[in-house]
């Protein structure tokens, strides 16, 4: 089988923020419209020493290491990439370029040269039965050799086309999975499923007759690890020793290496001191012609040592799958740890976003899609002022942090507490570091929360309690919803943080086995029924808290469906529901207890704009919603997130991993900072910022935020002027007065382009933008610098 080639070129641009360390520092906010990366790092698996840079991968981001200005530096889509999830790396210093390899098999060359990326997508596109996976890279004579799960394949780095392919190489001509490859004086050595196996470049090596056997296969699958070091071809065979073979000497066998036995062997990198071998404890520098290790590095810092190269300083860089990048010194003991301010794990289930606060928490705890514990205990993340705190039994103490079982969800009441949902231990106040208080059957009483299920005797674990939601009112109490399986008892209940006292909403039929809440503008409060267990009603609830009263809505009220994720409300009152088959609103809540006017809730339809013509997002998965400054709604679903505008008639954005810095198309939630206009979008795979162009600006108007401000000519992105009227109308002239442009801004931002009506770039100047609310009050003036480039 021969892959053709795909290639694609883009400029790999380097002129972006750094993002610093060691100390990791603050980051500070994307421009508008563009991204910025909340991904850890700290579990590195493969890097490459390239001058003056190092290239990382982890199992979370991939970025490099300036040695120069000490500083690491993320790269996504942005930069060029094509593609999210890097498996493994390679650097050949002939050609001077990186070959990338992500988990979808796709594949780019970084060429050093020139800045450019070029993507070789055949791999990835290709056909293939079973598992598709790249395992290690090794490069010999300007040619990648990738270790698959189906084979090996050849990427010639000169004319940047795959070559070859050899997949029936295993006995009989059967398939086989290559862990790794390594090529030295025209034989290329494999260790592969079948045992390692070895054959002449000069063969015909699509025959399976050409290659030799040299070790059969072991219990265990034990061949894992080649590396070449001086001419000579290493194999590391787990729970043995290593083994050399030197293929200048085809008569000799491969010979046994003293120095490093019976360990789990990760990486054979050459290297001027000599060999390093990477294993499951420590990396060794061994001089493998004697066996003798000259140098153990094994740090404090090391825990999961994964790969290991040596730079031309004498200084030794470690990819260690617990504590990330590090560098050694000569010595071996003394480590630097370089890492972003990042949330400490990339999982994520929920965001909070603040604006009274400007405070942004992300919650790792979770429960399946029907409910089953998940029994996390990661904690959660917040973000302030540019900085991550990590909220972990790993960086705080048990009087600092109860440690909760799966922190689900949060909200914050006005005077900033923030109150976190556990579905295992109840309801957490937080107001800092050793300053809580634990909500459950055998905390912080007196309270009504309960056990999950009626139990005879003492449970086994009595602080056991399943909240799936808190959501707190403008007069400061907070609702509080407890799934549990006891018939007849309510599971809605208020906090009233002043008094310290609690209350139980009146049973209704199924309030022992909601989820989701959310609280309207006449006093009314929205509760979405369980998913689960299989053949009980679903849809929702909503209650009236004056009367009493309650309302059931299900598929015959205009729901999609009555499998329900979110509940928000918008800012005309407005309730909507994302479903397992699309979102849906409420236009009229003060109207949802009025049998008389027969209203229910309506699917969107997208009226305008390109594709229009059916229900906005019909039969998709929508997970969450979230409502940003101009009223316009960001729809979380499984291939990506969207933006429609306020009545999602239209579809403004769709964002995938295929066309921004996205680490995964599932999205989980997503929430806007108003204050900000940042929207933090929480995937499988991490959490990400999109600097919207949305805002709410609380109190009088100040127009004091024009970023950036001066602006060059040839400025490709947005100029943002923040701290408008809300929606306010907008007109930008020059210095005489003349119309430039005139819009309305989404909320209490305006995003403008630096262009006027006719879509032609203005000229350098000062501009003057002036903008009032509706009723030609509460008026500002910004200026805008336009600079020659």
């Amino acid at each position: 089988m021969i892959l053709l080639l795909r290639l694609r070129r883009v400029v790999f641009s380097l002129g972006f923020l750094l993002l610093t360390v060691p100390a990791a520092l603050g980051q500070s906010t994307a421009g508008f419209g563009d991204w910025q990366l909340h991904l850890p790092i700290n579990r590195a698996k493969s890097l490459a020493d390239v001058g003056s840079r190092v290239y990382v991968a982890t199992e979370d981001a991939f970025f490099y290491f300036d040695k120069d200005l000490n500083t690491t530096r993320l790269l996504s889509r942005r930069d060029g990439l094509h593609d999210v999830g890097v498996s493994t790396l390679a650097y050949d210093s002939v050609s001077q370029q990186v070959v990338v390899a992500y988990r979808s098999t796709n594949l780019d060359i970084l060429r050093l040269s020139d800045g450019a990326i070029l993507n070789l997508n055949d791999i990835a596109r290709k056909e293939i039965q079973g598992t598709k996976r790249i395992n290690q890279i090794s490069i010999n004579n300007k040619i990648a050799y990738l270790a698959c799960s189906f084979g090996i394949v050849a990427v010639d780095l000169v004319k940047l086309e795959i070559r070859d392919s050899y997949t029936n190489i295993g006995p009989g001509g059967t398939i086989v999975e290559v862990y790794s490859t390594a090529a030295a004086n025209g034989v290329l050595v494999a260790a592969t499923s079948a045992g390692v196996l070895r054959a002449r470049l000069t063969d015909n090596l699509l025959d399976y007759r050409v290659w030799t056997t040299d070790f059969a296969p072991r219990a265990g699958n034990p061949f894992r690890t080649l590396g070449v070091h001086n001419g000579v071809v290493y194999l590391g065979i787990n729970g043995d020793r290593l083994y050399g073979y030197n293929p200048s000497q085809p008569a000799q066998s491969w010979q046994p290496v003293g120095g490093v036995t019976g360990v789990e062997f990760r990486q054979l990198s050459s290297s001027r001191a000599g060999l390093l071998v990477t294993d499951n404890q420590k990396v060794s520098v061994l001089n493998p012609a004697t066996g003798v290790v000259a140098n153990t590095l094994r740090p404090a810092l090391l825990q999961n040592p994964q790969a290991a190269v040596r730079a031309k300083d004498g200084n030794y860089f470690l990819a260690d799958f617990a504590n990330g990048l590090l560098k050694v010194s000569a010595t071996g003991q003394q480590a630097e740890q370089y890492l972003t301010n990042a949330p400490a794990s990339t999982k994520s289930y929920s965001v909070l976003a603040d604006a009274r606060t400007n405070t942004v928490d992300i919650f790792s705890g979770a429960y399946s899609d029907r409910y089953v514990q998940e029994r996390s205990q990661l904690g959660f993340y917040e973000y302030a002022q540019g900085q991550w705190q990590n909220i972990t039994s790993a960086s705080l103490s048990a009087a600092q942090y109860p440690n909760l079982l799966d922190p689900v969800r949060g909200t914050r009441t006005p005077d900033g507490t923030l109150y976190v949902a556990s579905y295992g231990n109840g309801v957490l106040e937080w107001k800092g570091p050793g300053n809580f208080r634990l909500f459950n059957p055998v905390s912080g009483l007196p309270n009504p929360l309960r056990y999950p299920v009626p139990v005879v005797g003492p449970p086994v674990d009595a602080t056991y309690t399943r909240v799936t939601d808190v959501v707190a009112a403008p007069d400061g109490k907070v609702w509080v919803v407890n799934r549990h399986q006891i018939p007849g008892l309510s599971g809605v209940f208020t906090f009233d943080p002043a008094a310290s006292t609690w209350a139980i909403v009146p049973y209704f039929s199924g309030s022992e086995n909601m989820e989701r809440l959310a609280l309207d503008d006449v006093g009314g409060v929205w509760i979405s029924r369980a998913r689960a267990p299989v053949g009980t009603q679903l849809g929702l609830v909503a209650y009236n808290q004056e009367s009493r009263t309650t309302r059931s809505f299900s598929e015959s009220e205009g729901l999609p469906s009555g499998e329900i994720y979110d509940i928000v409300k918008d800012r005309r009152g407005d309730i909507w529901v994302a479903t397992i088959k699309g979102p849906a609103v409420f236009n009229d809540p003060i109207s949802a207890f009025d049998p008389s006017t027969g209203l229910g809730f309506q699917t969107p339809f997208v009226s305008r704009g390109e594709g229009s013509g059916f229900v906005a997002l019909g039969g998709e998965a929508v997970r969450a919603i979230a409502v940003d400054g101009a009223n316009r709604k960001w729809f979380a679903t499984d291939r990506g997130l969207w933006l429609f505008n306020e009545d999602a008639t239209e579809a403004l954005e769709h964002f995938t991993t295929a066309n921004s810095p996205l680490p995964s198309d599932r999205i989980v939630d997503v929430e806007v900072n108003d204050k900000t206009g940042e929207v933090f979008v929480a995937t499988d795979a991490g959490v990400v910022a999109y600097r919207g162009s949305a805002t709410v600006t609380e109190g009088k108007p100040s127009c004091a935020k024009v970023s950036p401000n001066p602006v060059r000519t040839n400025f490709t992105g947005q100029v943002g002027i923040s701290g408008l009227a809300n929606n306010a109308q907008v007109k930008i002239t020059d210095v005489t007065g003349k119309l430039v442009y005139q819009t309305r801004a989404t909320g209490g931002t305006l995003v403008w382009n630096l262009a006027d009506y006719n879509g032609h770039k203005v000229q350098s100047g000062v501009y003057l933008v002036l903008s009032s609310d509706a009723d030609g009050k509460n008026g500002c003036i910004s200026k805008v610098a336009v600079v020659e480039k």
